[in-house]
């Protein structure tokens, strides 16, 4: 089974049932006119002369019929597809040209017209023109292109005039002019367009399984973002469909996701929720989902749940650790203190999972930054942390589960197999049974004496009597989200209970169904699984030209084709997966380097070659063993790549890690800057200039106060200064420099919401005034401003920050113009110095001038 592939769009039909739709390759590039992109019919020439109209304007007046206009289709030369169109003007007694057909367009918005252009001799023209309703053109605007060897793109910009209702592009030779054109791929946009979501997902989150009558049903919640509410999918073990979908309530918090989810005793599913921090309880059967409410007050996320006896059910949260019990008569109650437990020299916000031991009244909690497992017994209230010492460094928990009589607890790629006791004066004895490496999180429920789990993307079975692990030859890829036993209808070909699990694969809906008694397996995608835009992480322009996205939490990788999108602009058009959330892009050398989160990791994308896991893309830096986790700031320079990046959960120190292609040997340079993360860099003339956050992993404590900028030497490998920022208004340091660029031979950065200009030459800081009094970073932080130049605005850079405005800076007395002040983030540049940018989370916008 292939997973590397480029997948088409799929409508967004909760209960349709959607055939498999994979491409190995994308489909030719022309295709039809589309929702966002305005696109002129046979805009590339490649039906004839279809859509185009002849003009001859001679001293007599203009006469559109007349042929003879020099007008023909050649494919001499092209610049998209085969053909082009040749203009020939061979008297200076008259002007000849080819007029387009008419678009839509609306009085007093900016529009902008390109065209590829070859003039050979004499002046090759493109005007712009508007027309009202009933014909009459009202005004236009034009560019000009003189002879030259190469194709080249010209374009003419206007604001169409009061009354338009039309616009239409002429190709043209004007009188007194004798020359020769080609022209070819002519693009047409308004100065805003909003180009839809470009990354998704069907991939499941929170899963639980049905019981009794209902145990044939998987439950499970694919996650929202800002626009989309979270949808939870009805998932049918036997016929591998969804049954229904429904969408999580909204309210005035609107839900972004559930991780946790957990089946009652009296058959109830219940999901814990995320950015709001709510529980939703759904009645198998019933057509809609109940809002329970805050379990706790002031949390974001409900992480984990577990159910008890009596239809009870047990929960953990984020920002303080709450543990609390929702009892369907009762409500939700508050179980200890918040956080739950406190551990000397730790923050602790998370419980992010837990297991519940019915029979003896105990649960087990995963808490942290720093990872620990609390025993917490119900009866007496005592806590006891039963994780092992030589764990305690690592993250938290991922998954904690009671089976067999046995703790399971998943942290950094290992599974800890801990036998808990309780000795006769009441204390606890956890003894480690078994510690199994190259796991992902989640056990199934034990049966005959095992449990079963993923070991290097096989499914593996742990014995716990003689606590050995035997790995089958099955690949389950991607990510169990869930494991249950269910007695499939068909008993013939899976006899007895079945394994089945609920998996996350290549952003679709899978199922894993092994059967042990007859060895059968199968990997299913679900049919009719619902299809929501997943909110944009990062963008960046390839070395092909094409704008590249990926998503929060679910990664893949969006390609968007300038001025080539289609029709449906509420779901994706081209992803490739599998890939993990992707923090930060650039392109360099031909390559896409792709800075991926979870592991702080590198990967080189070769777009002219095909997606294939592994290979391509490949691993160029790896910080494994150094305690990095998500990649902020990317350079490139002299035959070397360089990121910046932050570390994993609860560490502070964040780090410069270098790859030299000449040597292919990567260089981490942890902790840099002392208790801080690495989150701009830029190369210039021979060094690395790289900026810093006082924000390290999550949940750790800042114990620095403001931001640096340093100098790294790639030739001696060593940080060769380290400078203050200028001090703000209010007396104290910036806290995070989250953009760095190079801009007539200075560093332009931002610092909160303060430009600096740094003089590379003196080193001083040669300006540095608040343009952004609403950008703060208290704490520090990741990402947030972004800078970029492009050639046809020599005199302006442009930018956007504080995930709100999007601006132009003048380069000589740094006065901002601001373009737009309603959610834009990130920003990247096509090759004809279009803008593109997120808006809304999950929309991708491009503004062009």
């Amino acid at each position: 089974m292939n997973f590397g592939f480029v997948r088409r769009k799929l409508p967004l039909r909760a209960t349709l049932l959607l055939p498999i739709a994979f491409l190995i390759a994308f489909p030719p590039f022309h295709k039809p006119a589309s929702a966002a992109d305005l696109r002129f019919d046979n805009y590339s020439f490649e039906q004839d002369l279809t859509g185009w109209t002849p003009v001859i304007d001679k001293d007599n007046g203009n006469d559109r019929d007349e042929k003879g206009s020099g007008a023909r289709i050649t494919n001499e030369q092209s610049r998209d597809g085969q053909y082009s169109v040749r203009i020939d003007d061979t008297k200076k007694s008259r002007a000849v040209g080819l007029e387009s057909g008419k678009l839509a367009v609306e009085a007093g918005a900016g529009y902008v017209a390109f065209a590829d252009v070859k003039a050979e001799k004499g002046t090759a023209e493109l005007h712009l023109r508007f027309y009202d309703a009933g014909g009459q053109l009202l005004n236009g605007t034009h560019t000009a292109a003189e002879p030259a060897p190469d194709w080249k793109t010209i374009q003419a910009s206007m604001t169409a005039p009061a009354g338009a209702a039309f616009a239409a592009v002429l190709l043209y030779s004007g009188k007194e002019n004798e020359g020769t054109a080609y022209w070819d791929h002519i693009r047409f946009t308004k100065d805003f367009t909003n180009l839809g979501a470009q990354v998704g997902t069907s991939a499941p989150l929170g899963s639980t399984f049905g019981i009794g009558e209902n145990q044939n049903s998987i439950y499970s919640v694919i996650t929202g973002n800002a626009t989309d509410l979270p949808i939870m999918q009805v998932i049918d073990a036997d016929t591998e469909s969804v049954s229904k979908a429904i969408p999580l309530p909204a309210s005035n918090a609107n839900p972004t996701g559930a991780w946790g989810a957990a089946t009652a005793s009296d058959g109830t599913v219940y999901f814990g929720a995320y950015q709001n921090g709510k529980m939703y309880k759904y009645v198998p059967g019933d057509t809609a989902i109940t809002d329970l409410g805050l379990p706790l007050p002031n949390q974001q996320f409900v992480w984990d749940l577990a159910a008890g006896k009596d239809g009870k059910v047990y929960g953990g949260t984020y920002d303080d650790a709450g543990f609390f019990q929702y009892d369907p008569s009762a409500g939700f109650t508050r179980i200890g203190s918040m956080p739950i437990y406190d551990a000397p020299g730790q923050n602790i916000q998370y419980l992010r999972s837990l297991a519940h031991d019915a029979e003896r009244n105990v649960s087990y909690l995963a808490v942290g930054a720093n990872a620990s497992v609390i025993r917490y017994d119900h009866a007496t209230g005592s806590k006891t942390d039963i994780l092992p010492a030589k764990y305690k460094t690592t993250p938290l928990a991922g998954a904690v589960e009671f089976e067999g009589d046995r703790v399971f607890v998943s942290l950094g790629g290992y599974i800890v197999v801990l036998n808990v006791q309780t000795n006769p004066d009441g204390s606890v004895t956890a003894t480690e049974e078994a510690g199994i490496s190259g796991t992902t999180p989640r056990v199934s429920p034990e049966r005959d004496g095992g449990v079963y789990f993923i070991k290097n993307g096989k499914l593996a079975r742990y014995d716990i009597a003689s606590r050995t692990f035997t790995t089958l030859e099955h690949t389950v890829p991607g990510r169990v989200q869930r494991f249950g036993w269910i007695t499939l209808k068909d008993q013939a070909a899976y006899p007895g209970e079945t394994l089945v699990a609920v998996a996350s694969t290549n952003n679709e809906t899978y199922l894993m169904k092994y059967n042990p008694q007859n060895g059968s397996f199968r990997m299913a995608r679900v049919e009719g699984a619902p299809r929501i835009p997943g909110a944009i992480n990062s963008i960046g322009t390839g070395p092909d030209g094409n704008i590249y996205t990926s998503a929060f939490q679910y990664g893949g990788l969006g390609v968007y084709r300038p001025f080539a999108g289609d029709a449906n602009d509420n779901q994706p058009e081209y992803v490739y997966a599998p890939i993990n959330q992707i923090d930060k892009m650039a392109s360099y050398n031909g390559k896409l380097y792709l800075g991926v989160y979870p592991g702080g990791n590198l990967f080189e994308y070769d777009p002219n070659e095909p997606w294939n896991p592994g290979v391509n893309p490949k691993s160029r830096i790896s910080t494994s063993g150094y305690g990095q986790d998500r990649p902020k700031s990317i350079a490139y320079g002299d035959n070397r790549v360089f990121m910046g990046s932050t570390g994993i959960t609860n560490e502070r120190k964040g780090a410069l890690s270098v790859y030299d292609y000449e040597t292919g040997v990567t260089t981490v340079h942890k902790d840099i800057v002392t208790d801080q993360s690495v989150t701009a860099l830029v190369y210039h003339n021979g060094l690395v200039y790289g900026g810093s956050s006082i924000r390290g992993g999550y949940s750790s404590i800042p114990t620095q106060t403001e931001a640096k900028l340093f100098i790294y030497d790639p030739e001696t490998k060593t940080k060769t200064a380290e400078l203050r920022l200028p001090t703000k208004s209010n007396g104290d340091k910036p806290t995070a420099i989250t953009e760095l660029e190079v801009v007539d031979g200075n560093l332009w950065g931002f610092a909160e919401g303060y430009l600096f200009v740094f003089n590379p030459e003196s080193r001083t800081f040669d300006y540095f005034e608040e343009k952004f009094p609403d950008v703060r970073y208290p704490g520090g932080a990741y990402r947030d401003a972004d800078l970029v130049t492009v050639d046809k605005d020599p005199n302006s850079v442009y930018g956007t920050i504080g995930n709100k405005y999007l601006f132009k800076i003048d380069r000589a007395d740094k006065a901002v113009t601001i373009l737009q002040s309603d959610g834009a983030d990130m920003l990247t540049a096509d090759r004809l110095g279009n803008l593109y940018y997120k808006h809304n989370d999950r929309e991708l916008w491009r503004y062009s001038f």
